[in-house]
């Protein structure tokens, strides 16, 4: 009978994921890009965004293991080097460093670059991969491409409301979201960074 990842494993995924697209944190990008669309157009791109997300990590989901395996890249390797990129995302949130995001005149940031980098990007498609290698039964299978969803309708639900939350929130309220995202991002990559460093090291990482 194929095995199953535990519960905690799977909402740890679920949390790990919907930190890391950081939809309230990336909210005010989205709003200084569409500041200039009508409300109705505005709504209409955020559920655009939520698709292009669920687009972006259903394709990592499903095709992530195939592609390490044409590179012929060890999933360790790739677990540790992705929480890397995970990690310093947590980071850059927790200290609340940005990078300046711009779009060219007359260009839809819809998919570029909301949808990728800004949400789903190599951190997010990373950590995706890492959870497929993981699946070993249906179950596991359809709870990843649950989470996935979900990810991607929390975005359009995030974007969609976005201009009644910054109101509601403020910008101090969304800095010390964003920092508290940051935290368990950071903590999040850490562990599996362990764990990972633990199946290639055994004994070397205490618990492994």
């Amino acid at each position: 009978m194929d095995a199953t990842i535990s519960a905690p494993t799977l909402i740890t995924s679920a949390i790990g994921l919907l930190t890391i697209t950081n939809p309230i944190g990336t909210l005010p990008i989205f709003l200084n890009l569409t500041k200039d669309a009508t409300p109705t157009k505005q709504r209409r791109m955020a559920l655009l965004i939520g698709l292009a997300v669920i687009a972006v990590l259903a394709i990592s989901l499903a095709a992530g293991n195939v592609i390490l395996g044409l590179f012929d890249i060890d999933m360790t390797a790739f677990k540790i080097a992705g929480n890397l990129l995970v990690a310093a995302i947590g980071w850059s949130m927790l200290t609340a460093k940005a990078m300046p995001i711009v779009v060219e005149p007359g260009r839809s940031p819809v998919v570029v670059p909301l949808a990728i980098p800004v949400l789903a990007g190599p951190g997010a498609i990373a950590l995706v991969i890492t959870f497929a290698h993981s699946y070993t039964g249906v179950l596991d299978w359809v709870f990843g491409a649950a989470t996935v969803l979900v990810v991607g309708i929390v975005v359009a639900a995030v974007y969609f409301a976005g201009p009644t939350i910054a109101k509601l929130l403020g910008t101090t309220g969304m800095s010390i979201l964003t920092s508290v995202f940051g935290l368990l991002l950071l903590a999040i990559a850490l562990q599996t960074i362990l764990s990972s460093l633990g199946e290639a090291f055994p004994g070397w990482v205490p618990g492994s």
